[in-house]
């Protein structure tokens, strides 16, 4: 859990949900200090942890006790906001009028597109806004006031955490570089002294890298499904629906279109059967085999896999590129920092807690 914790410290600085006071009496999730946390604070603090687990690190949930690990972290993170927060307003920090609505105005701006991109007009984007705070079950006051704490903590971290991370030197930014390659490489059980929260770390930076430098193909797709449990006579049915597709992808019907009427890929049939970049290791083994065979321009026969059957098309391929160390090592410089800084504020909130009167009354007692 260590990695996770590492992972909320920093996400937690960026968070606008602090609780502002509770209207109602709920049944509270924890007490820190002097502090009530309600159920609804924890609840949304897992949604949230949620969300971000799943765009950040999708693999994280296919561990077993995934949701016992987010249940875990999202009171950690509830407990750690709140100390921060009472440690800012105990050094009586001060926030400025103008920082607040600066700061006010940067959600705002976060309403004036509409979930699908569009650009919103003022009236709209506000209504957007306003909805949202009514949908929370927040007043304007209260909502200012969060804004307010949230600057309070990250002046806080700006002062004392900040100063103390450190900017890493050559030497260790080039020996995080050289144990990057040897995971590239295959040859990870060759890497020394980093203990299982650093390796978790490397392993996951390293896999960023690994998606930018590697062969990968631009693909489109058509899917017809089969969907489990389909009799023999629904597989056919689905494999000379998509054998005729294929025919006529031979003759004038364009690839992009033939997607957008009938691939059961919704997500994709909408770009036209695009499902981006892919590198291997990212589809389905069958579908990797016929995909990395295709040349640029090419359509392949229905190929099965558990979903369905796929027609493939590849729109470019690019060669894997060799990973070097001057074109990466700010890159590294800053995941280096980044690392001294949530160590340092690890370390921080530590300290915070000895002296603190942590309840808990869900979850694990402490």
């Amino acid at each position: 859990m260590k990695t996770t914790n590492k992972f909320l410290l920093v996400a937690a600085l960026c968070a606008c949900a602090a609780p502002a006071g509770a209207k109602v009496v709920e049944e509270l999730a924890a007490r820190i200090n002097n502090e009530p946390v309600t159920i609804s604070d924890y609840q949304r603090a897992k949604e949230a942890l949620t969300e971000q687990y799943a765009a950040a690190m999708p693999d994280f949930f296919k561990q077993k006790d995934a949701d016992a690990q987010i249940e875990k972290a999202a009171l950690d993170k509830l407990v750690d906001e709140a100390l921060l927060r009472q440690k800012a307003e105990a050094l009586k920090i001060k926030v400025y009028e103008r920082e607040l609505e600066n700061g006010v105005a940067e959600i705002r701006k976060r309403f004036s597109r509409s979930p699908d991109g569009a650009q919103l007009s003022t009236e709209k984007a506000e209504e957007a806004f306003r909805g949202e705070l009514k949908k929370e079950g927040v007043t304007m006051e209260e909502f200012r006031e969060r804004i307010r704490r949230q600057l309070m903590v990250q002046k806080l971290v700006q002062d004392t955490i900040k100063t103390r991370a450190k900017m890493p030197g050559d030497a260790e930014t080039k020996a995080y570089f050289d144990n990057i390659n040897l995971v590239l490489k295959g040859s990870e059980a060759s890497i020394k002294g980093l203990d299982e929260e650093a390796r978790q770390d490397l392993l996951a930076v390293a896999g960023k890298f690994k998606e930018i430098t590697a062969e990968r193909l631009r693909l489109r797709h058509i899917l017809i499904k089969v969907k489990e449990g389909a009799t023999p006579e629904e597989k056919k049915a689905a494999q000379d629906k998509a054998l005729a597709l294929r025919k006529e992808l031979d003759g004038n019907l364009d690839f992009d279109v033939a997607a957008e009427k009938n691939s059961e890929d919704e997500e994709s049939a909408k770009r036209g059967g695009d499902l981006g970049y892919v590198i291997k290791g990212m589809l389905p083994v069958e579908v990797e085999e016929a995909a990395f065979k295709l040349q640029v321009g090419e359509n392949s026969q229905p190929v099965e896999s558990k979903f369905g059957w796929h027609i493939l098309r590849l729109e470019e391929k690019r060669a894997a590129q060799k990973l070097r160390y001057e074109a990466v090592k700010e890159d590294l410089e800053q995941v280096l920092t980044q690392n001294s800084f949530a160590a340092e504020l690890g370390s921080y909130i530590k300290e915070l807690r000895k002296d603190a009167k942590i309840q808990l009354f869900i979850g694990e007692k402490k």
